[in-house]
């Protein structure tokens, strides 16, 4: 069973994991020389001698071998790289294998030359409003967004399933957008460069697609499905840029830099800089490293303007579109018959996530409040 353990050199350490399960651990050095040597062949006996010799004092590998195995990183069968659904594996390695990748890269240059050549192929923010029936509108923009949220979080899990890493996906909130995310946490048993595929999956997948709408436009004309999906799909990788909503790209931040604990130590570093640091703060920021605490700085220096930016262009353009379609939906309902119907069916489609989004929001910024706002402990002196 100690086959299955993958072992990643991390920093001054190694993370140890196993295909296929989302645990993982961080040990210092000689533990990851520990299960190197264990799957080398060499004895435990031959191993704690090693390992005793290296550190100066007595090792217990089965003690740490027993760790191992509380963790779950241990365990009785040795799984592959082609365990779990083989039908997922083998689909990622098609489409994300070099041939798979090398196939999307092409076709992503083709759109931005096609983008470039004729201006009227590119995106405009007409598209968002596809038909003249506001509901009508609604509705598609609700299925296309909700089949390429589909597909964008699908090629995350695809590409992490060709390494032996099966993802779930689940909806959670972004400040107060209402997201889709796959959970991924095995890619931490990979090396860095492995990790940048599965991360970097969906605003591939998404600029992928979006060339071919692009292209089909050549042969099809001005359809405005195609042109809401493009519109879409651009928009979906420009929000990825977000990296203060733990974006795709912000995923692929912390991989780049190999940071664990960016969101916590960035949020510690900020309230040092007011003087508004609490105990577990000032631990976060003790136990960090130099190159950790410049790219806590470096990714604050990004937060900050990113959130602003972000409360601005939602109320001063999203909710403001969102409120003229309400009215729309609303002056419908005392008509009666269908188009009152349809106005009841809009104002739900809106409602409903948008109070979630908003409710969600302003829960996590009072918390964020009230937590820089607490008053700090002051030293006791004798």
């Amino acid at each position: 069973m100690i086959k299955a353990v993958t072992v990643v050199p991390d920093g001054d350490g190694y993370l140890l994991g196993r295909r296929g399960s989302p645990d993982f651990v961080e040990v210092p050095e000689i533990g990851g020389r520990i299960v190197l040597w264990l799957q080398d062949g060499l004895s435990v006996e031959e191993c704690e001698a090693r390992a005793s010799d290296a550190v100066g004092e007595a090792v217990d590998v089965r003690d740490f071998l027993n760790d191992l195995a509380e963790a779950g990183i241990l365990v009785d069968e040795e799984p592959t790289v082609g365990d779990g659904p083989p039908f997922g594996h083998r689909v990622g390695r098609i489409l994300f294998g070099p041939v798979g990748l090398a196939v999307q890269v092409a076709l992503v240059l083709t759109g931005l030359v096609l983008l470039v050549v004729d201006p009227a192929l590119r995106p405009d923010y007409r598209d968002g409003v596809p038909f003249p029936i506001p509901l009508a509108s609604l509705l598609t923009i609700t299925v296309v967004s909700g089949v390429r949220t589909v597909i964008h979080e699908m090629a995350h899990k695809l590409a992490a399933a060709q390494f032996g890493v099966y993802g779930r996906i689940s909806f959670g909130r972004r400040l107060f957008f209402i997201v889709a995310q796959t959970d991924v946490t095995g890619l931490w048993t990979l090396p860095r460069w492995k990790r940048a595929v599965p991360l970097a999956a969906g605003i591939l997948i998404d600029a992928a697609i979006a060339a071919i709408l692009v292209t089909l436009q050549l042969f099809v004309g001005h359809d405005p499905l195609l042109r809401v999906a493009v519109f879409l799909n651009v928009g979906g990788i420009v929000a990825q840029t977000a990296v203060y909503m733990r974006t795709d790209l912000y995923a692929l931040f912390l991989a780049l830099t190999n940071s664990k604990n960016l969101w916590e130590l960035k949020g510690a570093v900020f309230r040092t800089l007011i003087r508004r640091a609490n105990p577990h703060d000032r631990e976060l920021i003790a136990e960090a490293t130099p190159r950790e605490l410049f790219w806590a700085r470096a990714y604050l220096v990004l937060y900050i303007p990113g959130v602003t930016i972000a409360f601005s262009y939602y109320f001063g353009f999203t909710l403001r579109a969102t409120l003229r379609v309400i009215e729309l939906a609303l002056s419908a309902i005392p008509t009666g018959g269908l188009a009152a119907i349809g106005g009841v069916l809009a104002l739900l489609v809106i409602l409903v996530p948008m109070g979630f989004g908003l409710t969600g929001a302003a829960r996590s910024a009072i918390t964020a409040l009230r937590r820089t706002l607490r008053p700090v402990p002051q030293a006791r002196t004798a």
